[in-house]
């Protein structure tokens, strides 16, 4: 076979040698795999549809706007946000932001929320739970929180006495059995009972009627 000659300014370019694969640990060729170093740029996260970002700020603004008002507990404001037609993983997604930014604290709500209606109702520990659960606060955190502030007997008895005192001095223009009854009553829708309730609602009556 005769030699190939090309025209001057068209030859081919020179072929450099076929780059060798990368030998395996085996002895076999293998491939070489690149390794990324710490400067490699990260992963980027795929942006959340715009639906999706709309309802959960949808449900953020709804929330903090409760909040804004007055403290509420998870169980509030999770029914909140479902009334008002949020999808559930949003309303739970949501309630895990609050949370882990301290906003929704059901434990410190509680606390808050025993020493308060003892405080201005004068409420015994018999009406301090309806109060809680009214609230959507769960059992378990309730009785934690009467336990967390527990009162001794003569505290109690101290405290009421002197819800008794303030209610006997509307009552006081009643007859005896008519008010005596009436105070009771109201005693116990405060929480308390016992041998002590009735001997503090004559107790009181009697200073009423004296004063």
């Amino acid at each position: 076979m005769g030699v190939l000659r090309y025209f001057p300014g068209s030859e081919p370019p020179e072929q450099g040698p076929s780059p060798e694969p990368a030998a395996s640990g085996s002895g076999e060729p293998g491939w070489a795999v690149p390794v990324l170093g710490p400067d490699a740029p990260a992963a980027v996260e795929p942006e959340p549809p715009a639906a999706e970002r709309r309802a959960s700020r949808r449900a953020e603004n709804v929330a903090l706007a409760a909040l804004t008002r007055h403290d509420a507990s998870e169980g509030e404001l999770r029914a909140k946000l479902l009334a008002r037609g949020l999808d559930e993983a949003d309303v739970e997604a949501e309630l895990d932001r609050l949370k882990g930014a301290g906003l929704v604290d059901d434990a410190a709500l509680a606390d808050r929320l025993v020493r308060s209606l003892r405080e201005r109702k004068g409420l015994g520990d018999g009406a301090l739970r309806p109060a809680l659960r009214a609230r959507n606060l769960p059992q378990a955190v309730i009785d934690a929180a009467i336990a967390a502030n527990a009162e001794d007997d003569e505290a109690v008895d101290e405290r009421l006495q002197e819800v008794a005192d303030d209610r006997a001095r509307r009552l006081a223009s009643l007859p005896d059995d008519v008010a005596e009854r009436r105070l009771t009553a109201y005693l116990m829708r405060r929480g308390y009972g016992g041998s002590s309730l009735r001997s503090a609602a004559r107790d009181a009556l009697e200073r009423a009627r004296r004063g």
